[in-house]
C-alpha cells in the first residue's frame, strides 16, 4: 500500500538547521512510501576504479608481484589462511629486511675476527620488522636496559670481591670455572644482587606487558644470569662484554637495516591502520542495506554480521593508537605528514562509536530484541498462579514448535495480523484499560497461551537440568534456579508491556519505514567510506618518482580531488534531504495520535505504541551523526589534498626536549594486553570516589571513601605512619608479589652455580638456560605459567629439530661449512621471518621456536670452531641438551607457581569484573551529574573513562584464554557465565557512551525534561540503581551470594509512570507536550536499554554466585485460593508501553 506523507507543523515545532537537528523545510507533497514485507533485492555495491593510470600500474604491479607463487591457488585450511592473507609485497618487505639483518649477524659469526670481537649476535628475539622510529626506540631501550643490568652486576661483583678472603690473580680459566675459588660470603652477596636485579626487571616486564620493554627486560635478565652464574667466581673484574657487545651489534644492525632495507615510516603504518578501520565500516553499511531489505519476521533477519563489522573496526583502533604514539617523532617522505594523518584518528573513533550506536536499534526492536533470561519458578500443586505458567498441563492439546529467537510480542495468536484483525482490535479500544492493549481484557485462554508461550521459549533456551533443579530440592548435585523473583516480574512486564496482538505488523511497518527513510543516506555513507578508503590506498603511491611531475601529477591529483568533492557533495545533499523530509517517514503511523482529538495520548485507532517511534529515532540519530562525522572527515581529507601538492621530507614535529621524553611510560603500545596494577584499584578512574570530590559541596556534598580501620590522622606522626603503612601495603599488590616470587625462583635455580661442588657441572652443561626459562616462564597467574610450560616444551622440541636439520643440511657429516651454512640460511631466513612476523598464534611459542632454531645453529658453529670450556656439543647433541634444560627450568617454574602467593586467572577475572562494575557505576553517576550540572563534570574525562572500561573488558577476554590450563579437581570453570557478565558490561559501556553523546546535544530545557522522564534525579529510583550496582560489585569481589529479593527489576521502576508520546506525565505542571527533538527520544530509549542491562547483569551475577536470605512466602501471597498477587507497583499503576 501507499501512504502519502502530510507535513504537520506540530511535529517539528522548534526544528532548526543546526549541527544536530534538521532543517524546517517540508517534505514534498508528492512523496510516497511503499510499505511491503519484501523489497527488491539489493544491487551490488558499485566498484571503485582507480583515478589514474599511474595508480593503476602501481596497484597492478603490487598485486601481480607474486601472483604465480601466491598460495591462494591452493586450498589451505583455515589455520593456514594467514599465509594467503599476508602474501603481498608490502608484507614481504619487513620479512626480507629481518632476514637480511639476521644473515648479516650470521656472517659476523662465521668470520673469525668479528666473532672474537663481538660474540654471537641474533635478532630473532627482536627482529627489525617495524618502522624505523619504532625499531630505534625499542633498540635504545634494549641497550639501556642491558647496560643498567651490567652496571648493577658490576656493583654486586665489586662488593662481593671486597668480602672475599682469598684472591688469586694467576688462576687459570679452568680453575675458575671448576668452582675452586667459590666462597660463602661473596656468593650470598651475588645472590642478593641477582634477586633484586631480576625482581626489578621482571616487575617491569609484568607491569608494562608486551611492547618495547618485553625484549629489553628479557635480555637484561639474561645479562644478569650470565654474569652472576659464570663470570663472578674469582676475579673482581667487571664482566659483561659477552652480553653487552653482541646486543650493541644487534641494535646497530637493526637500526641500519631499518634505514637502508625497504625502509618504512610510522606514517605508512598509520595509513594502513586507518584502512583497517574504514574497510569494515564500509562493508558494514552494505550489510545494513541488505539486512533492512529482509523482512523482520524472516528467520534470516539477523544483526550478527553488522555487529561483527563494527567490532572488527573497533579492534583496529588499538594498533592505530599504538602507531599514533610515535607519529610526532617520525621521519617520512610523502605528501602528508604524520600530524596531518593523526587529525583523522578522533574522527574515525567517533565513526566507530556511531556504527555501534546504529546496532543498538536491533537490540531494542523485535524480533532481535534482547530479553531477560527468564527463570521459571517451580509450580506448586494445587496453587496455580497468574504470574507463572502452569507446567503440569499444556496450554493447548496441540504443541506448536516455536523459534528460539521469537519475540514475546510475536504470539501464536498474532503471528499474522490481517486487516480484519486490525478492525477487531480497533473495535475493542473502548473496553481496554490500556490505550492500545490490555492483557487483562483478554480471555483466560489467551492469557494462558501468552504465559505458556513465554515459558516454552525459556524452556528451549535452558537445559533440562536447570529446569528440574528447582523441583528436586533434595538433589544437592544440581544447582538450584536463581532469579525467580526477577523472572516473575519480567514475565509480567513481557505480558503487559511488550505483548501486543499487532506487534508483528507494527514491527514490519516500522522496519519498512526505517528502510525507506534511511536507504539513500546509507548508500551515500557507504560510497563516502569507499572513497575515503580509495584515497588512503592511493595517498602514498608514486611518492618516490621525482620525475613523475608536472601536468601528469597535477591531473592525477585533480581527479582524486574531484572524486572527494563528488562524495562530499552527494553525502551533504542526501543528509539534507534526510533531515528535512525522509526522516519524517517514521512519524507516519502516528498521525492520528498527533491530531487534536488525541493530543498525544494513545487512546485508539491503529496508532502503534510509541516505543517503535523511539527505536526508529535511535537508528536515525546515530546514522545522522555518522553522516555528519563522515562529512567532516571528507572535508578534512579534501583540504589535505588541496594543501599538499608535492612530496617532501617530513621531520619530527615535536621539540627536542619532548623527543626524548618517551611516551611509552604513559601509553603502552599493546595496552589491550597489559596487566593491571591491582584489579581492585584503578587510579586513573578513581571509581572509589564519586565525581565531584574536589571540595564541591553541592546537593548532598562530595562522596569519599573512609578507612574502616583507622580514624583520620590527628598529628604529623600519625600522618607519616599512615603514609608508611600505605607504602608497605603497596608491596602486597599483584605485580610486586610476583616480582618478589620470581626473584626468589631465580636465586633458587642459580644455587648450583653458587655451590662449589656443583658449579663446574652447572657451567659445563649451560644450566643458565634452565635459569632463563624458569624466570621467564613464571607468570603472575598459574594458567599463564602452565601455558608457558606447554608452549616452551613443544616449541623448544620443534625448534631444536628444525635447527638440527638446517645445520646438517648445510654441513653434511662435517663440522661446519661457512658457505653451505650461509647459503642454506639465506634461503630459509625469509620464510622464517615471514612466519615469525605474521603467524597469528601466541607470541611465546613463536619466539621460542625461532630462538631455539637460531641458538642450535649458532652454538653448533661456535662449538665446532672455538673450543672454550666444556660445552662443545653441536647438532642433535646440542638440541636435546637444550631441550632437557628447558624442561628443567619450566618444570621448576610450574611447581613454584603453586607456592604462595599463588594467584589464578579465575579469581582475577572475577575481581576484574567487580572493578569494572564499580567503574561503570562511577561513570553512570558522572553522566547523570553532567546532565544535571554540566559545569561540574568534564565530558572528556567521562569519555576517557568509558574508553578505559572497554579496553579493560577486551583485555579480560585476552587474559582468559589461558584459564583452560588452570585445572581444578572441584569442577569446570563456568566460562559461559563469566562471558555473559562481560558481554553485558560491554553493552552498558557502549550505551553510556551513546547517552553521553545525546546529553551533549540536548538543550537545558530538554535535558531537564529528560531527567524527569527517566527519573534520573529521583532519589528513590537512583537509590535502587546504585544499590544494584554496589550489590553486584561487592558480590563479584567477595563471591558472596546475592539476596534472593533485590531492587531489580529496575525496568519496573524506570517505567513507573505512563507517558505515551508525551514528554512527561499529563499530571505534571509543566507542559512539554509532544517530543519535538530526536535527541530526547534517543536518550529515553538508550536509558531504557541501560536499565534492562542492569537487570540482566544482576541475573547473570546471581547465576554465578547464587542467592541467599530466603523468605518463605515472598512472591506467593495467599489470596483467593492461592492466586499470586502482582508486585505493588504493577497492582497500583496503569499498564504502559516502553
Amino acid at each position: 500500500m501507499y501512504i502519502r506523507i502530510r507535513f504537520d507543523p506540530r511535529l517539528e515545532a522548534n526544528v532548526r538547521k543546526t549541527y544536530h537537528d534538521a532543517s524546517a523545510s517540508h517534505p514534498p507533497d508528492n512523496l510516497k512510501v511503499q510499505i511491503s514485507p519484501t523489497s527488491p533485492s539489493l544491487p551490488p555495491a558499485p566498484k571503485q576504479e582507480s583515478r589514474s593510470n599511474c595508480d593503476n600500474k602501481e596497484s597492478a604491479s603490487e598485486s601481480n608481484l607474486f601472483h604465480s607463487f601466491k598460495p591462494s591457488h591452493f586450498k589451505l585450511p583455515p589455520s593456514l589462511r594467514w599465509i594467503t592473507d599476508n602474501w603481498t609485497w608490502s608484507k614481504w618487505m619487513p620479512a626480507i629486511r629481518c632476514a637480511v639483518a639476521e644473515l648479516a649477524s650470521l656472517l659476523l659469526l662465521v668470520i673469525n675476527s668479528s666473532t672474537r670481537a663481538m660474540g654471537q649476535v641474533s635478532g630473532v628475539l627482536s627482529p627489525p620488522g617495524d618502522p624505523f622510529i619504532t625499531n630505534t626506540e625499542r633498540e635504545i631501550i634494549i641497550l639501556l636496559s642491558v647496560m643498567v643490568a651490567w652496571g648493577w652486576a658490576s656493583l654486586g661483583i665489586k662488593l662481593a670481591s671486597l668480602a672475599r678472603t682469598y684472591t688469586d690473580h694467576t688462576a687459570t680459566v679452568r680453575e675458575i670455572l671448576s668452582g675452586k675459588y667459590i666462597e660463602v660470603a661473596p656468593s650470598i652477596i651475588n645472590a642478593i644482587f641477582l634477586f633484586f636485579g631480576s625482581a626489578f626487571f621482571l616487575y617491569i616486564k609484568a607491569q608494562k606487558g608486551p611492547g618495547p620493554f618485553a625484549s629489553a627486560t628479557i635480555l637484561a635478565c639474561i645479562c644478569l644470569g650470565i654474569i652472576y652464574t659464570s663470570r663472578a667466581r674469582c676475579s673482581p673484574a667487571y664482566p659483561g662484554q659477552a652480553v653487552v657487545v653482541p646486543v650493541a651489534f644487534h641494535s646497530a644492525l637493526a637500526i641500519v637495516s631499518s634505514v637502508f632495507i625497504f625502509p618504512t615510516s610510522v606514517a605508512a603504518q598509520y595509513t594502513t591502520g586507518l584502512q583497517a578501520v574504514i574497510v569494515p565500516l564500509s562493508y558494514g553499511f552494505r550489510q545494513h542495506l541488505a539486512l533492512l531489505e529482509i523482512s523482520a519476521s524472516s528467520p534470516d533477519f539477523s544483526p550478527k554480521p553488522v555487529r561483527a563489522s563494527a567490532s572488527k573496526a573497533e579492534s583496529a583502533l588499538a594498533p592505530l593508537t599504538a602507531s599514533a604514539r610515535l607519529l610526532g617523532r617520525d621521519i617520512s617522505w610523502g605528501r602528508f605528514s604524520g600530524k596531518d594523518l593523526d587529525g583523522m584518528r578522533e574522527k574515525v573513533q567517533r565513526l566507530v562509536m556511531r556504527a555501534h550506536g546504529m546496532n543498538v536499534y536491533f537490540s531494542l526492536t523485535d524480533p532481535t530484541r534482547e530479553r531477560f533470561p527468564v527463570t521459571p519458578a517451580p509450580s506448586r500443586p494445587g496453587s496455580p498462579t497468574a504470574g507463572t505458567p502452569n507446567v503440569s498441563r499444556p496450554s493447548s492439546p496441540g504443541h506448536t514448535k516455536e523459534s528460539p529467537g521469537a519475540s514475546p510480542a510475536g504470539l501464536h495468536s498474532a503471528t499474522i495480523c490481517s486487516q480484519d484483525d486490525a478492525e477487531r482490535h480497533r473495535g475493542r479500544t473502548a473496553l481496554q484499560r490500556h490505550p492500545h492493549f490490555d492483557v487483562g481484557s483478554l480471555s483466560h485462554s489467551a492469557k494462558s497461551h501468552l504465559h505458556g508461550t513465554l515459558f516454552r521459549r525459556h524452556h528451549h533456551r535452558h537445559s533440562y537440568v536447570s529446569l528440574l533443579s528447582g523441583v528436586h530440592h533434595h538433589d544437592h548435585l544440581r544447582e538450584h534456579v536463581v532469579g525467580v523473583f526477577e523472572s516473575q516480574r519480567y514475565l509480567d512486564l513481557e505480558s503487559h508491556h511488550f505483548a501486543h496482538p499487532l506487534a508483528v505488523r507494527y514491527t514490519e511497518q516500522s522496519t519498512a519505514l526505517l528502510r525507506q527513510s534511511c536507504e539513500p543516506l546509507l548508500r551515500s555513507c557507504g560510497m563516502g567510506l569507499e572513497e575515503l578508503d580509495l584515497w588512503l590506498r592511493t595517498s602514498r603511491h608514486k611518492r618516490w618518482m621525482f620525475w613523475c611531475g608536472g601536468e601528469k601529477c597535477l591531473h592525477v591529483q585533480q581527479e582524486r580531488l574531484n572524486a572527494l568533492y563528488r562524495a562530499y557533495d552527494e553525502l551533504t545533499r542526501t543528509l539534507e534531504t534526510f533531515r528535512t523530509s525522509l526522516r519524517h517517514l517514521a512519524l507516519e503511523p502516528y498521525r492520528e495520535a498527533f491530531s487534536d482529538k488525541h493530543e498525544g495520548c494513545m487512546t485508539g485507532g491503529e496508532v502503534p505504541p510509541h516505543r517503535y517511534l523511539f527505536h526508529a529515532y535511535t537508528y536515525q540519530y546515530h546514522l545522522m551523526e555518522f553522516s555528519i562525522i563522515l562529512i567532516s572527515t571528507l572535508e578534512y581529507v579534501t583540504n589535505l589534498e588541496k594543501e599538499h601538492l608535492r612530496t617532501r621530507l617530513w621531520f619530527p614535529s615535536v621539540s627536542v626536549d619532548d623527543y626524548f621524553r618517551w611516551g611509552i611510560w604513559d601509553h603502552n603500545v599493546n595496552f589491550e594486553h597489559e596487566d593491571d596494577e591491582n584489579p581492585s584499584w584503578t587510579p586513573a578512574l578513581c571509581f572509589d570516589i564519586v565525581q565531584g570530590k574536589e571540595g564541591l559541596c553541592v546537593d548532598l556534598g562530595a562522596a569519599q571513601r573512609r578507612d574502616p580501620d583507622a580514624l583520620p590522622p590527628r598529628n604529623s606522626f600519625e600522618a607519616i605512619m599512615n603514609i608508611i603503612y600505605h607504602a608497605f601495603r603497596g608491596i602486597s599488590r599483584g605485580n610486586q608479589l610476583f616480582a618478589i616470587k620470581a626473584g626468589i625462583l631465580t636465586v633458587l635455580l642459580s644455587l648450583p652455580s653458587f655451590v662449589r661442588f656443583s658449579a663446574s657441572l652447572a657451567y659445563g652443561e649451560r644450566f643458565s638456560w634452565a635459569i632463563f626459562m624458569g624466570q621467564l616462564t613464571l607468570a603472575r597467574f598459574r594458567g599463564d605459567t602452565t601455558f608457558g610450560l606447554v608452549a616452551r616444551i613443544i616449541s623448544t622440541f620443534a625448534g631444536g629439530i628444525t635447527g638440527t636439520i638446517i645445520w646438517h643440511v648445510s654441513t653434511g657429516a662435517g663440522r661446519g661449512n661457512p658457505y653451505g651454512l650461509a647459503a642454506v640460511c639465506a634461503i630459509a631466513f625469509p620464510f622464517f621471518f615471514y612466519t615469525r612476523l605474521y603467524w597469528p598464534g601466541p607470541p611465546v611459542p613463536n619466539t621460542i621456536f625461532f630462538t631455539t632454531t637460531v641458538l642450535v645453529i649458532g652454538y653448533s658453529w661456535q662449538n665446532t670452531h672455538y673450543h672454550f670450556g666444556e660445552f662443545l656439543y653441536y647438532g642433535i647433541n646440542l638440541a636435546w641438551r637444550r631441550f632437557v634444560l628447558v624442561c628443567v627450568g619450566v618444570s621448576a617454574a610450574f611447581i613454584f607457581s603453586f607456592l604462595p602467593p599463588s594467584t589464578t586467572l579465575r579469581g582475577y577475572q572475577r575481581q576484574s569484573l567487580a572493578t569494572i562494575t564499580s567503574e561503570i557505576g562511577s561513570v553512570y553517576c558522572s553522566i547523570v551529574s553532567y546532565a544535571s550540572s554540566p559545569h561540574v563534570e568534564d565530558p572528556q574525562h567521562v569519555i576517557q573513562s568509558l574508553i578505559a572500561i572497554r579496553l579493560k573488558l577486551k583485555r579480560s577476554i585476552v587474559l582468559r584464554a589461558n584459564i583452560i590450563y588452570e585445572f581444578s579437581l572441584r569442577g569446570r570453570w563456568p566460562a559461559e557465565r563469566y562471558q555473559k557478565i562481560l558481554e553485558i558490561q560491554l553493552e552498558i559501556a557502549y550505551l553510556l557512551s551513546h547517552l553521553m553523546s545525546v546529553l551533549q546535544h540536548l538543550e537545558p530545557a530538554w535535558t531537564r525534561a529528560f531527567l524527569r522522564r527517566t527519573r534520573f534525579l529521583d532519589p528513590d529510583f537512583q537509590g535502587d540503581v546504585l544499590a544494584v550496582i554496589s550489590l553486584i560489585s561487592t558480590s563479584l569481589r567477595t563471591g558472596t551470594p546475592l539476596p534472593q529479593v533485590t531492587p531489580c527489576p529496575l525496568l519496573d521502576r524506570f517505567i513507573l509512570h505512563h507517558h505515551g508520546l508525551n514528554v512527561i506525565r499529563n499530571e505534571e505542571d509543566d507542559d512539554y507536550g509532544l517530543p519535538r527533538t530526536m535527541c530526547f527520544c534517543v536518550g529515553v530509549s538508550t536509558s531504557f536499554g541501560i536499565m534492562t542491562r542492569f537487570d540482566r547483569l544482576m541475573h547473570a551475577t546471581k547465576e554465578l554466585v547464587g542467592e541467599q536470605y530466603h523468605i518463605h512466602g515472598v512472591g506467593y501471597i495467599a489470596k483467593a485460593g492461592g492466586m499470586e498477587m502482582g508486585s505493588r507497583t504493577n497492582s497500583l499503576r496503569p499498564i504502559h508501553d516502553a
